[in-house]
């Protein structure tokens, strides 16, 4: 079958769902969404979600109308999204680990007039219905669980069968979707994406991870490639209620005219993601640092049950969200040879502080990248600070602030010579070579007896020492110093540690005041569903058990702490 058409050419704003509609018209037969067995063509895709537009504006929903997607992975959470922007309405990630109290907060907050839900949460969306009595219409997308439709819910397919397609529109680079931050620094809150910056951001990251650039439009390289047979197959490993595997990975590879591939469990099976890149031979898979980068790893190292696992075809293994350590880099790069590493540092509010790419052979860092285009490190008085001096990292951004909340708007958006600009509240620095170093959250530094000490410089050195697969570090409180620095250890399982080996390589580099305190040796780091550290539930394991590591006298620098 002829995967081409004509492309169709366009004046039409930079927005998903206008080029998305373009792409679908040039390449209808061309695979767009694959989840399992199951292949739906962009032509398909496209359809499917101007039925699903239709729906939504005859259940009195209108450009601005928030539509909320509680959603694990899989192709309704694209077709959802399409709909929403074919009429202007408004997109928003729901985390599917929210139920009660904090599910209801979040859909009153992003003011939610559809909800999308997949069946294996319908307790949870049971339990909170007639507290939510703005929310319109629900529907329910049968996915693992098999039952009867919750009574005045809609059912997913039958809702597009029976609905006629919304009329094609034209739309405003204005138009904004919400992405809600994952809650690390306090309440989620909801990031308002500018469409048409959030297309610009697509394309940069599209030359980044095939390393190309092209004088092509949209449409006709859509065309081209699959023309050529070359066209960008992606799979977001993480997920898409998140950015890493979202905005990263999705967006870019759906304006690229290419496949996203969504995996079949709700949660990572390296195993399984493995047998899914041999199968339709991905190009770019999106991770979350070690928290899925050591499981894949080990897997790689293993082997498949039945042989090796064909990563012939991948060229380039993205991550961002947290750190993703150097030693890790360099083992994945012996089982992927071919492909690069592509390390992004930035924050759910758009601003990407830098990236770094790592192939076979070169040096690998963990905490050290090229610094984004307009990236600066400022005070407080937001005046820039020179290089080498840490301060908070500032750069532009496609978002125009949160969601209902001017206050922390203006306090994290801002505007330098017409130039959007964002300050999440990370802490980093320049270096001489221009490059930056991410230093960590504010409200993560560690004061212990007047020493500030950032735990990511604390965990680098601790991760060079041999036998150690991840670590975290966080302050736990302390009667005479207010704080002590603690570290979580993972030890690989054919080293044994003990708390003397990690203290000593953290002071090999290191004054004696970074020193950790407390060794907590753990099976795995607490993380949340994005791979994010799940700090609170670190710190109350932290406090509640462990292994005090005794100091030297001079270690405790006793004019500042006395």
């Amino acid at each position: 079958m002829d995967l081409v058409m004509a492309a169709p050419a366009t004046d039409e704003p930079l927005h998903f769902a206008t080029l998305w509609e373009a792409i679908a018209d040039a390449i209808p037969a061309a695979p767009a969404l694959t989840h399992g067995a199951r292949t739906i063509a962009w032509g398909d895709f496209e359809q499917r979600a101007a039925r699903l537009a239709g729906a939504l504006q005859a259940h009195g929903l209108r450009p601005g109308s928030t539509v909320a997607c509680y959603l694990y992975n899989c192709p309704e959470y694209f077709e959802t999204f399409l709909a929403a922007l074919k009429i202007r309405a408004v997109p928003a990630n729901v985390n599917y680990r929210y139920s009660g109290a904090e599910l209801r907060a979040l859909l009153e907050n992003c003011e939610a007039e559809a909800l999308f839900f997949d069946s294996a949460l319908r307790e949870r969306v049971m339990s909170v219905r007639h507290e939510i009595p703005w929310v319109r219409l629900l529907v329910e997308i049968e996915g693992s669980a098999r039952a009867a439709p919750l009574p005045g819910t809609c059912d997913y397919e039958e809702l597009i069968a029976s609905s006629a397609p919304a009329a094609r529109v034209r739309r405003s680079e204005q138009d904004v979707f919400l992405s809600y931050t994952g809650g690390t620094t306090g309440l989620p809150k909801g990031v308002r994406y500018t469409i048409g910056r959030g297309v610009t951001n697509s394309l940069k990251l599209r030359e980044l991870f095939l390393g190309t650039s092209t004088e092509l439009g949209i449409v006709d390289y859509a065309v081209e490639q699959a023309r050529n047979g070359d066209r960008v197959v992606a799979i977001p490993a993480s997920p898409l209620m998140h950015s890493t595997g979202f905005t990263f990975a999705s967006l870019p590879t759906l304006t690229s005219g290419g496949q996203v591939v969504t995996l079949e469990s709700k949660s990572f099976d390296p195993g399984e993601l493995l047998a899914t890149i041999g199968a339709v031979r991905a190009q770019i898979v999106a991770i979350v640092g070690d928290a899925f980068a050591l499981p894949l790893l080990r897997a790689l190292d293993a082997g498949a049950p039945d042989g090796g696992y064909d990563t012939s075809s991948l060229r380039a293994l993205c991550s961002a969200g947290t750190a993703w350590s150097a030693r890790v880099k360099q083992r994945l790069l012996e089982h992927v040879p071919q492909a690069v590493l592509l390390d992004f540092c930035g924050s759910t509010e758009g601003v990407t502080y830098g990236f770094r790419r790592s192939r076979r052979g070169d040096p690998a860092f963990t905490a050290n990248f090229e610094a984004a285009p307009g990236l600066r490190v400022i005070g407080p008085d937001r005046r820039e600070l020179p290089r080498g001096e840490v301060g908070l990292l500032a750069g532009p951004t496609p978002a125009s602030g949160y969601h209902k909340d001017p206050q922390r708007s203006a306090a994290t958006f801002f505007t330098v010579d017409g130039e959007q600009l964002a300050v999440p509240g990370d802490l980093g620095r320049i270096e001489a070579d221009g490059s930056v170093t991410l230093i960590g959250r504010g409200t993560s530094v560690i004061n212990t007896g007047g020493e500030k000490v950032y735990p990511a410089e604390v965990e680098e050195a601790i991760n060079e020492l041999p036998g150690v697969e991840e670590c975290l570090v966080a302050a736990v409180p302390d009667e005479r110093f207010g704080q002590l620095v603690a570290v979580m250890v993972v030890a690989a399982p054919d080293r044994h540690l003990d708390a003397s080996d990690v203290t000593a390589a953290a002071r090999r580099s290191l004054a004696g005041y970074k020193v950790p305190r407390l060794v907590v040796f753990v099976d795995h780091v607490p993380r949340m569903p994005n791979g994010k550290v799940d700090y609170p539930a670190a710190q109350a394991a932290l406090a509640r058990q462990g292994h005090h590591v005794t100091l030297r006298s001079e270690e405790t620098h006793a004019p500042k702490y006395s």
